[in-house]
């Protein structure tokens, strides 16, 4: 019923609505009854607002005042039809609708609110759902896709998710705990979206959180959100019209205790209902023991604290021990009763779950060192052995040969040994022996590692998998000369042990080859890849298993030594094989697809690796068996792509969380947080942070330094990229030391030019360019562009433009023509690849101006000169007032100017300036003549 009433009866109306609502629901309508009011009409509309308000506190906010719908199948509305009506509540129906023009095949749920008591207010909560929806954009959010009105009529087109709650879809999976866990890290992150621009969702259920149909994680209805004050997430909710009239909005099962009691919220309150939802996904039951099946029992038992654990709501004794320990912490410290006490954000409630699936220490719990080496030991239980269980479950049947009795009495002998060897290995750190200095995680591990043989001799197959285990938990710690080691001891056990080869064998193969590659001991590394493959075919099925991932390493070695059309061509078949072997929502595909993506990028093939990405964009949050690390990695590679891109800011943002997120999982010192730190460090240059920059590739040199066994390659490619940042702050006698020191390392190591060699070789140009050493830094730079012609010179495009680039830049006095042409190359290249608009190729395009004004007499150069300002102020629009390239085309412009007698005056005005800005930025004067660009 529509309520007609003036302003000052709303007035009166919504003061008597104030007083019932201080009141306890319970009290309001015997208050109501007594209540006199004139005329009539306004108590009839108080107890309507009384009633709905009741609705909304105990049911379906949606589910309020609700009017039928006049809709029907067919009705038009706006570019809209409708296809049917997928949900109708107080505030709106939901319908499945198409483009009514046929323009393109999407579906969208299309949100159309409808007349209520207290209209203006939904019309108020439609607004602010599509201005919420507006700036939400995350993967995992169902995204607004179009909003309008037509004949008075508002519409929200929104993405049309197919899908079950995730409740549901776990069930009707029957995922196991650790999948149903994986599955919720989704859900953080887009809550963690969400709070990050200042929204909390306040309605977090079942119901709102669907699995579409390709098992993605799909976060709906943001109508009863509420938006926080600007000061931060810390902050209370800033009140509307609508807060304030159904400021309690919520579905009691999941509120959390100050929701219930109609206090100020925060972020603090959606970590609370997701505490609840996780405690639902893995229990099958809410966590409240109820006294009574009413809604005040419910109140009670939320505000009373009255949750039990998860391990203890659930009969099954298997499901019990799965969530008992850390699962149980993570679910009860989400469920604290006050704010105070919960995760301060999602994302730190991600970040202990994915700490327990990789089995890490969580935050959540006291880390006694016991805890810590259990949890370490956890990680790799798989690699340490099978047992004695799987041999009973193999043994099933009655008629059960006496060669697998052998082999279960064997497999528990082995457990046995293992078991023992663990023990040994927490003994270490046993105060009786630690002596007061408890041992870090490798120091236990070398040394229990050091007695395998001696104490299990006689027993290969314990040997194997014990030295397989030690030398997977190496490559994890970042120590791949210890890992190496462990894994060739592990290949020859198990060689010993089972002559005819085993899956177990292969995979120790495979594993050395890892350790292998990351020392860029690629001939021994090869060597280990192909005798993977042929160990894996004497098993049976080709492809098997692992043909997918070898064939990856294999394309990857090949790039690193410039055997790119090679490269290339076992990119696809690894891809193909994988694809086959596994499908691409698998771990193992996206392994694969990990170092194609590194190819890709390493060639200047942007759009091939995007496509790769995409897939990890879409298919890794929901793999539970996908490493955290390479999660980050994922990360990791987005950033590299964007910096390859000149999306330097972009990289930098993406690097920023990703090196911290490294450190804390695989520590400072692992080759993977060092270059990613690296990357982190040429993104700060480019934006004209160049002290910072330094700063951070001399802790990454620093770190590797407190490495155990230093790898000696690892260090040279740290100084390299140290190399640019040391010219860049005037100590270019270090850096072209260093640079010498590098390219005599490489040269040493490799018989013929690799990527490492002709990096190499060209940082050392640029300090000798830096130096003013024009000649021998043209040498190295054509040296380097040489090898790179036999390393395969249409695929290596974008290290050979930017190469082409610097010669043609540091030649352009002796070598005019030539320069020119040779930037004319670089840019056609480089704008090929990255686009035109993109800043490298702006750059590339402002020099390619100022050489072939260089290279244009003296008093014809002035519609060539104007040409270079226009391509200088195109190429500078994006940086950074900081970045050096302003000085720099600055003093370029001056130097065009210096050869016409009439404009000297101008010439010298622009290089002081230019000098000026160079000093401003780095505190010493511009060199000249200029050799090098930053």
């Amino acid at each position: 019923m529509e309520m007609k009433l003036d302003h000052r009866d709303w007035a009166i109306v919504l003061h008597h609505l104030d007083s019932a609502l201080d009141l306890p629901a319970a009290d309001r309508a015997s208050w109501l009854r007594a209540l006199v009011l004139e005329p009539p009409a306004l108590k009839d509309t108080l107890r309507e607002l009384l009633d709905d308000r009741g609705a909304i506190e105990t049911a379906d906010f949606l589910g309020a005042g609700a009017e039928a719908s006049a809709l029907q199948v067919g009705t038009t509305i706006g570019p809209w039809r409708l296809l049917r009506e997928l949900g109708q509540g107080g505030m709106a129906s939901v319908w499945l609708a198409e483009k009514a023009d046929g323009t393109h095949q999407r579906q969208v749920a299309l949100k159309l609110p409808h007349r209520v008591i207290g209209s203006s207010v939904v019309a108020e909560r439609f607004l602010r759902e599509r201005a919420i929806l507006s700036t939400l954009q995350h993967p995992h959010i169902a995204q607004v896709l179009d909003a309008g009105s037509a004949a008075g009529q508002p519409w929200l087109a929104l993405e049309y998710v197919q899908g079950l709650p995730i409740t549901a879809h776990a069930a009707q999976r029957g995922l196991d705990t650790r999948a149903r866990l994986q599955l919720f890290v989704p859900v953080l992150r887009a809550v963690q979206h969400a709070h990050g621009q200042l929204v909390i969702h306040r309605d977090l259920k079942p119901a709102n959180v669907l699995v579409a149909t390709d098992g993605t994680v799909k976060l709906l209805d943001f109508g009863v959100a509420k938006l926080l004050e600007a000061e931060g997430t810390a902050a209370v909710v800033a009140e509307t019209a609508l807060t304030q009239l159904g400021g309690r909005a919520m579905t009691p099962q999941y509120a959390s205790p100050e929701q219930v009691a109609g206090r100020p919220l925060g972020v603090a309150s959606d970590v609370y209902s997701l505490g609840v939802l996780l405690f639902e996904l893995l229990t099958g039951r809410l966590p409240y023991t109820l006294k009574r099946d009413t809604a005040a029992a419910l109140e009670e038992a939320i505000l009373g604290a009255q949750v039990q654990r998860p391990s203890q709501s659930v009969t099954d004794r298997a499901l019990a021990r799965a969530l008992h320990g850390d699962v149980d912490i993570i679910v009860m410290k989400a469920l604290a009763v006050l704010p105070s006490a919960r995760y301060v954000s999602a994302a730190a409630l991600a970040e202990d779950i994915e700490r327990h699936l990789a089995h890490l220490p969580i935050t959540a719990r006291a880390a006694s060192w016991h805890y810590r080496a259990g949890r370490g030991l956890r990680r790799h239980a798989l690699a340490f052995g099978a047992s004695a269980a799987v041999a009973v479950t193999l043994l099933g049947g009655s008629g059960v040969a006496a060669w697998q009795a052998a082999r279960a009495r064997a497999e528990a002998r082995q457990s046995q040994a293992v078991q023992a060897f663990l023990t040994q290995v927490l003994s270490y750190n046993d105060p009786q022996q630690a002596q007061g200095r408890e041992r870090t995680a490798r120091e236990l591990l070398v040394l229990a590692a050091g007695q395998i043989d001696a104490r299990f001799a006689g027993q290969p197959d314990v040997q194997a998998r014990l030295h397989h285990a030690v030398g997977s938990i190496f490559i994890e710690m970042g120590a791949m000369a210890p890992a190496a080691e462990h894994l060739e001891r592990a290949v020859a056990w198990r060689e010993l042990a089972t002559p005819g080869g085993s899956a177990d064998g292969v995979e120790s193969l495979y594993r050395l080859a890892q350790a292998q590659l990351e020392l860029r001991d690629f001939a021994n590394a090869s060597t280990t890849l192909e005798r993977t493959l042929k160990a894996g075919d004497a098993l049976g099925t080709t492809p098997h298993r692992w043909t997918g991932r070898v064939l990856a390493y294999q394309a990857w070695v090949a790039s690193q030594q410039g055997q790119l059309e090679r490269s290339a061509s076992l990119g696809e078949e690894a891809l193909r094989v994988q694809r086959t072997t596994s499908g691409e929502r698998s771990a193992d595909y996206l392994t694969a697809a990990s170092h194609i993506v590194s190819n890709h990028i390493a060639r200047g093939q942007v759009k091939q690796a995007e496509a790769l990405l995409e897939a990890f964009e879409k298919y890794a949050p929901s793999l539970p068996d996908y490493p955290i690390t390479d999660q980050i990695g994922q990360r990791s590679l987005l950033a590299n792509l964007r910096f390859t891109r000149g999306d330097y800011l972009g990289a930098e943002q993406t690097l920023r969380e990703v090196v911290p997120l490294f450190e804390r999982h695989i520590g400072a010192q692992h080759d993977r947080t060092v270059v990613t730190r690296s990357l982190y460090a040429r993104s700060l240059a480019e934006l004209g942070r160049y002290a910072q920059a330094l700063q951070e590739q001399q802790t990454n040199v620093a770190n590797l330094a407190t490495r155990a066994q230093v790898e000696p390659e690892a260090v040279q490619l740290a100084h390299l990229q140290l190399v640019r940042l040391l010219i860049l702050a005037g100590r270019s006698d270090e850096a072209v030391s260093m640079a010498r020191e590098a390219v005599a390392f490489f040269d040493s190591r490799y018989p013929r030019p690799t990527r490492y060699t002709e990096a190499a070789r060209w940082y050392l140009a640029d300090a000798l360019l830096a130096q003013g050493r024009r000649d021998e830094g043209l040498r190295q730079l054509q040296a380097s562009l040489d090898n790179a012609e036999t390393m395969g010179k249409g695929n290596n495009s974008l290290e050979r433009a930017n190469k082409q680039l610097g010669f043609a830049l540091a030649a352009r006095a002796s070598q005019g023509a030539h320069a020119v042409a040779l930037a004319s190359e670089a840019c056609a290249v480089l704008g090929k690849t990255l686009g035109e608009a993109s800043p490298r190729a702006l750059k590339c395009l402002a020099v390619k101006a100022w050489l072939q004004a260089s290279a244009t007499a003296a008093g014809d150069r002035a519609s060539a000169i104007d040409g270079f300002v226009a391509a200088r102020e195109r190429a500078l629009a994006g940086l950074p007032a900081a970045h050096l390239l302003h000085a720099e085309l600055l003093a370029a412009q001056a130097e065009l100017l210096a050869d016409n007698p009439a404009r000297q005056a101008e010439s010298h005005a622009l290089m002081a300036r230019a000098d000026a800005q160079y000093r401003q930025v780095l505190g010493r004067p511009l060199p000249r003549p200029l050799l090098t660009l930053h």
